[in-house]
């Protein structure tokens, strides 16, 4: 008995030393910064840690007054964003993975490599890459609609207020369509062939084995890709930054939150912005995934 008690205690060491790293990363990265973040959002702090005052409710009520009219309007931009990217991309993705799923396993491999190849780059070599693309005259879409279709009066991709927003949607589909079609595609394996030829047998076409067969049965990977693009669609700021700069009603929140704290010196007022957002992204998470169950039940 003494001995597998012995034995518990061991096992249970080991257990917490394994487990220990993990924790110390969860309080360093995310319990620290959150924490810290909250207290300052109650304060004046606007560079350096140099006449620090508690300020109370200030910074929300900035927040939610005409002054913070900017947050809300970037927040309207990073939503429209999210939510068209959101439908492109769940759907290119989709078909990309039942194309993929219906080739043999040698072109499965080519095809996954190239289409996945994007997510990887750097958002700077993507903005780079696309900048190109988009420049005018003697970017890739324009040379392209010039000798192709003879169409010289085209639009500044980027900086045309009307279409900017559309084009970084562009890029950031191509980006990630790869991360929605093999989470797609690896759903699509799990399911049985037997079903599948079933189906078949049975006189199902091809857009019936889809509708009845492999979308319900990828439903909770639906779930995922549509969370995930939504959470970081709102989270968006890089592509922004890197290609338009905020220009032509592309200044989402993420950037505003940006140039609040390191062009405006405003850290208490960015770090309020930042939890507010944090706790909307919340907001939404729990909608989607309350909106996924009750349709799952029905």
């Amino acid at each position: 008995m003494t001995q597998i008690k012995t034995m518990n205690k061991s096992i249970q060491i080991y257990g917490w030393m394994f487990v220990l790293p993990a924790i110390i990363s969860i309080i360093i990265f995310i319990i620290y910064p959150i924490v810290f973040s909250s207290i300052m959002s109650f304060t004046n702090w606007k560079s350096l840690f140099v006449d620090i005052k508690f300020v109370g409710f200030d910074n929300y009520r900035w927040v939610f007054s005409r002054d913070g009219d900017l947050f809300w309007q970037g927040l309207n931009v990073s939503f429209k964003f999210a939510l068209i990217s959101t439908l492109i991309q769940t759907v290119l993705g989709f078909i990309l993975a039942s194309v993929l799923y219906n080739l043999s396993r040698r072109a499965q491999s080519i095809y996954k490599v190239l289409l996945y190849t994007p997510v990887i780059l750097p958002a700077a070599v993507v903005a780079v890459m696309w900048s190109f693309i988009y420049k005018p005259e003697v970017g890739l879409i324009d040379q392209f609609l010039s000798k192709v279709f003879h169409i010289t009066n085209t639009p500044l991709w980027i900086a045309d207020q009307n279409i900017a927003l559309w084009s970084v949607i562009a890029t950031n589909t191509w980006r990630f369509v790869g991360i929605t079609m093999i989470i797609y595609f690896v759903a699509m394996n799990a399911i049985s062939k037997e079903v599948i030829e079933s189906s078949r047998m049975d006189g199902a076409n091809k857009w019936q084995t889809i509708k009845h067969i492999i979308i319900p049965l990828t439903w909770r990977s639906t779930q995922i890709n549509i969370l995930l693009s939504i959470i970081g669609g709102l989270k968006s700021f890089d592509l922004f930054y890197l290609l338009t700069g905020g220009a032509a009603g592309t200044r989402v929140v993420g950037l505003h939150i940006y140039k609040t704290a390191f062009e405006y010196r405003q850290f208490a007022r960015a770090v309020t912005m930042s939890l507010i957002l944090t706790i909307i992204i919340g907001i939404v998470t729990i909608i989607v995934n309350k909106v996924f169950k009750k349709v799952e039940d029905f």
